[in-house]
């Protein structure tokens, strides 16, 4: 009889193990049962290499007009901000698998990208800007639009500079990167003759690169936004804190801050 109760024990015992196991496993693999609607912590995905947007600092701080936004987002709502930096690409992924409950980083809304995640409501749309090497553009901004026929383009890649390249110059070549400082060395290098990059970004470089020069070439035919994983319960929120922020005059200050126009 004790030997029956102790190998009955023994089968409660492992089957008791195992239950803990699971759910230890479950915890830590299934992040879709995670609501972060109800989270105190923002999981927030960017690429820190868009200067004044997201960037690091020579002490390896993360800074730029996109990191404070969130953090007064999550302030709004009581919440708190942890970073996951990745590449621009990884962002979307990132989302989509539920690994991250926002992106921001200069995330454009286009239809495309709107199939398989959701916007907040928009919170700048940037003027952009064409670079390019002053001795191969020596005339005025008029002919300088002119003679962009027939010149390779670099941008980075799936942001709204791309899109810009592919509908007014289709039938040009037009080089990709993951991030923008390689596109530049690869315009000094003449592997591509024009750089498109916000106006903030190709002034600031402009300034420090003497042998660049740079031109408006119109807005932005898309907004910039805080992106969420499909049917996120964060998109009500966060709508409901941007508008806060703009009432309150704080989304402008922030703008003024970094020298957005």
């Amino acid at each position: 009889m004790g030997e029956e109760i102790r190998r009955v024990d023994l089968r409660f015992f492992s089957f008791f193990c195992m239950a803990i196991f699971t759910g230890i496993l479950c915890g830590v693999g299934c992040t879709s049962k995670r609501n972060p609607a109800t989270e105190k912590i923002f999981i927030v995905a960017t690429c820190a290499d868009y200067p004044p947007f997201e960037y690091y600092t020579q002490e390896k701080d993360l800074e730029g007009f996109d990191i404070e936004l969130i953090q007064l987002v999550a302030k709004n709502l009581k919440k708190h901000v942890t970073f996951e930096v990745l590449e621009f690409g990884a962002i979307f992924a990132a989302l989509e698998t539920n690994r991250a409950d926002v992106g921001i980083s200069t995330i454009a809304i286009t239809p495309e990208r709107r199939k398989k995640i959701e916007f907040s409501a928009p919170y700048y749309t940037q003027r952009l800007y064409a670079i390019f090497r002053k001795e191969d553009f020596k005339q005025s901004q008029e002919e300088i639009f002119r003679s962009f026929s027939g010149k390779v383009f670099g941008c980075q890649m799936g942001t709204t500079m791309e899109h810009w390249i592919k509908l007014h110059y289709p039938q040009e070549q037009c080089l990709t990167m993951d991030e923008n400082l390689p596109l530049i060395e690869a315009l000094k290098s003449k592997k591509v003759d024009i750089v498109i990059l916000d106006g903030y970004q190709a002034k600031t470089l402009c300034r420090i690169t003497p042998q660049l020069g740079c031109c408006p070439v119109g807005k932005s035919n898309s907004s910039y936004a805080i992106a969420l994983p499909k049917n996120s319960l964060l998109l009500a929120p966060i709508n409901a804190a941007l508008k806060a922020l703009e009432k309150s005059g704080e989304l402008d200050a922030l703008k003024r801050k970094y020298h957005l126009d």
